[in-house]
């Protein structure tokens, strides 16, 4: 609470110093030790994070190659000697030789790299903490430093503006020696901490050199021997089993990519691992099969097979698709369902008959006409010139259209215009 009324004090000088109505004091020797200070911070703030991750990569990596050599052999011994892997897949005999050894090459670089990960924890991620934590100790004097020359620079401001004016009267007089008090008490709080961090910044800078330059020597060679460890246990495994006079990365990757074969192709193409397709279209599917096992073989598949003709009229492959919802609940084939589903239906519909349409409702004078949409349940492909192709799901709008459903209607889709089957 005492912070915060301090705080209120000084944002009017705040303010107003900003726009160069209040004299704010400086000292160029303590700023230049400041942004020294703020340096310090920044490289011991990065030393301390790039060794903790550094510490945790390696963690994670002897870690996740543990799992991954334990998984990788029970993916090949699912069954124990039930399944003869070596009998049916001669491709895997170099890989389960060498499953064992990788899980024995891990294990022992976990047991060589533990002590390393614990020494760069104790050697440096701890002294930097540390290191962090008379840094924050240091800081927060130097904060209170910048809020002692506010205060210095507040009172200072009234003290010669009340001293400086021509007529004071008795209030002014009364006044002048509270406000004269107010600035001496603010001068010497000020002077305190400003020649105390201008006094005590070299030094603490000397003795920081002579700490952190052995922590970023001592955490360099760490990291070079946990990477030669892990290179030398790494390459005792691949001797003979890979070629590693060229290190390079695309070598490698094209090494692996020869040794999978087609393994990646076959596992592209398993249906298992594709998500299924609309109910639409396995739908269309279905009655497309239907309609070629009945004779309807080598005739257009789709909505095209059993559109209505130019004229009106349904063609001959139209008639068998009546035939199939006409027919009996005890016929051999199943009926079809409709090939679009529009917005309104009726129970009518159910018993064949179709009710008359109701009569139009007058448009009010500049108003839009409502767009009218159906959604195919069919893929169709345009046969002719003018025709309007889609998908199963498309939503088509309806530009003309006639009372019956077996006639040719006109709508577009995707910015193109065209007739489709009703």
């Amino acid at each position: 609470m005492k912070g915060l009324t301090k705080a209120i004090k000084r944002t009017p000088h705040l303010m107003t110093s900003k726009v160069g109505l209040a004299s704010k004091s400086s000292d160029p020797q303590f700023d230049q030790l400041q942004n020294r200070f703020a340096s310090l911070e920044k490289h011991a703030e990065k030393l301390l994070k790039d060794s903790a991750t550094f510490r945790d990569s390696v963690k994670n990596m002897l870690l996740s190659g543990s799992n991954f050599g334990r998984s990788f052999e029970a993916l090949f011994h699912p069954l124990g000697n039930e399944y003869d892997l070596e009998r049916k897949h001669p491709n895997a005999a170099t890989t389960l030789l060498n499953i064992s050894a990788y899980q024995t090459h891990m294990e022992e670089l976990k047991e060589t790299l533990t002590p390393e990960i614990e020494l760069i924890d104790s050697r440096v991620v701890g002294p930097a903490n540390d290191f962090m934590a008379i840094l924050k100790a240091i800081r927060k004097n130097i904060t209170k430093r910048d809020h002692k020359l506010v205060d210095y620079d507040r009172h200072n401001n009234s003290y010669t503006k009340l001293k400086e004016k021509k007529e004071k009267t008795l209030k002014d007089e009364q006044n002048l020696f509270k406000v004269e008090q107010d600035y001496e008490t603010a001068a010497a709080d000020y002077e305190y901490y400003n020649n105390a961090l201008k006094e005590e910044l070299p030094k603490f800078f000397d003795l920081a050199a002579r700490f952190m330059t052995p922590l970023f020597h001592s955490f360099y060679y760490m990291q070079l021997n946990v990477f030669y460890l892990t290179l030398e246990r790494l390459q005792s495994f691949t001797e003979g089993k890979y070629d590693l006079s060229n290190n390079s990365i695309a070598n490698v990757e094209q090494s692996y990519a020869d040794q999978l074969t087609d393994a990646a192709e076959r596992l592209e193409a398993l249906t298992i691992r594709k998500g299924a397709p609309p109910s639409a279209r396995i739908l269309a599917q279905n009655r497309q099969t239907s309609m070629s096992s009945s004779g309807s073989v080598g005739r257009a598949g789709g909505l095209s097979s059993g559109a209505p003709s130019r004229t009106g009229t349904l063609n001959r492959s139209s008639t068998i698709t009546s035939s199939y919802r006409t027919a009996s609940p005890t016929s051999a084939e199943p009926a079809a369902p409709p090939a679009y589903t529009t917005a309104t239906t009726t129970t009518n519909v159910a018993k064949g008959k179709r009710p008359p349409p109701p009569p139009p409702t007058k448009p009010k004078p500049g108003a839009i006409p409502p767009k009218s949409y159906v959604v195919a349940l069919y893929d169709y492909t345009a046969t002719a010139e003018g025709d309007l192709s889609f998908k199963a799901g498309d939503r088509i709008e309806v530009v003309e259209r006639t009372a019956s459903t077996e006639d040719w209607w006109t709508g577009t889709i995707n910015g193109l215009k065209g007739v489709f089957p009703g």
